[in-house]
């Protein structure tokens, strides 16, 4: 299991809650949130590709004001912990960690449901 992350300084246990059998998700429910969360982890890849042209020196001019600016708007785009590349990276963690849970939800309702089903039948007689 990878790291939880922190939110406002506030752990996010979703996982864990999820891994303790406390939450389950109906599939039909839980397969449009997947399908939500892979879009939105899609745009952001797409964001960070386009991301990595911009944390490059800017053609500003080769003077010292010009090599400051070059290298604020670099740090800006990656290499500084508030970079665009450093918050969108950690955003993508969330959702990736956010839908590994739905899936383990998924599979929390989909055990539980079989577990009732058998029982009915074990309690039925056939």
């Amino acid at each position: 299991m990878t790291e939880p992350l922190t939110v406002g300084g506030q752990v996010v246990a979703l996982q864990e809650t999820v891994n303790s059998g406390r939450v389950s998700l109906d599939p039909a429910t839980g397969e449009e949130m997947r399908r939500m969360l892979l879009e939105q982890m899609d745009q952001v890849d797409s964001w960070l590709e386009r991301a990595g042209r911009l944390a490059r020196p800017a053609p500003l001019g080769a003077n010292p004001v010009g090599d400051r600016m070059a290298h604020k708007f670099e740090t800006r785009a990656d290499g500084d912990p508030r970079s665009f590349v450093a918050v969108m990276t950690a955003y993508r963690e969330v959702l990736q960690q956010t839908h590994d849970s739905v899936q383990s939800a998924i599979r929390n309702f989909t055990a539980v449901d079989e577990e009732h089903g058998g029982e009915l039948t074990r309690l039925s007689g056939n």
